[in-house]
């Protein structure tokens, strides 16, 4: 690190440009296809500075993909507080998935998505897991039942797929029917349509119940 570095506080320590610039390149590229050398030479640290701060190349993976977890985590905070209605619940859970900012850790997950490495799915389990059971004890605490069903855990995972669906295939939805979004940039309007659609979907999930 050069001495101007060191002498500004606000300078990013050489952990966080290892993450930074390892977020980058294992998003353009694929984590099988990045080598620490690379990571260190673009953070500029020395060969040795994964090992110090993450262990291995395996435990820096490991950090990387925690991070957009743990801002998600702060993203849903409350969501399923009992106090909210089932329609605001719904929407302050979908509302993370329905934005893009462009970041490379969407483009890290969507490229993980389609090859998952044991890695991801080890971070899936242990840190994203738990937050689709809590939407689909929401959903089943709505629909009267003391426990979710297959049916309400496919319902929680359906709702948030149709929300990542907006933002993954946008520009392709553009091409076909540009005007259906262009009055809505930040999909705040189809996001509150989804959270309709969920509430319809509960409403049946429970009538189902009652009713085989």
């Amino acid at each position: 690190m050069s001495t101007r570095a060191s002498a500004n506080p606000e300078a990013p320590s050489a952990r966080d440009r290892l993450l930074c610039e390892a977020m980058t390149l294992f998003a353009e590229r694929g984590f099988g296809a990045v080598t620490t050398r690379e990571i260190c030479g673009a953070a500029g640290v020395n060969p040795g500075a994964i090992h110090y701060h993450f262990g291995d190349k395996d435990g820096l993976y490991r950090e990387v993909l925690r991070l957009p977890v743990l801002a998600l985590q702060q993203q849903l905070e409350g969501f399923d507080d009992p106090r909210l209605s089932l329609h605001e619940s719904i929407r302050r859970f979908l509302q993370p998935f329905l934005f893009d900012d462009g970041a490379c850790s969407a483009q890290l997950f969507f490229r993980e998505m389609q090859a998952p490495s044991a890695i991801f799915m080890d971070a899936v389990a242990r840190d994203v897991g738990p937050i689709f059971d809590r939407f689909a004890r929401l959903l089943a605490r709505h629909a009267g039942l003391a426990e979710p069903t297959a049916a309400i855990h496919q319902l929680a995972m359906g709702l948030q797929a149709m929300a990542h669906d907006y933002t993954v295939t946008r520009p392709m939805l553009d091409a076909f029917h540009p005007e259906l979004l262009a009055n809505d940039p930040l999909l705040e309007q189809t996001c509150h349509r989804l959270a309709d659609w969920g509430c319809a979907l509960v409403k049946y999930e429970s009538q189902r119940h009652k009713n085989p």
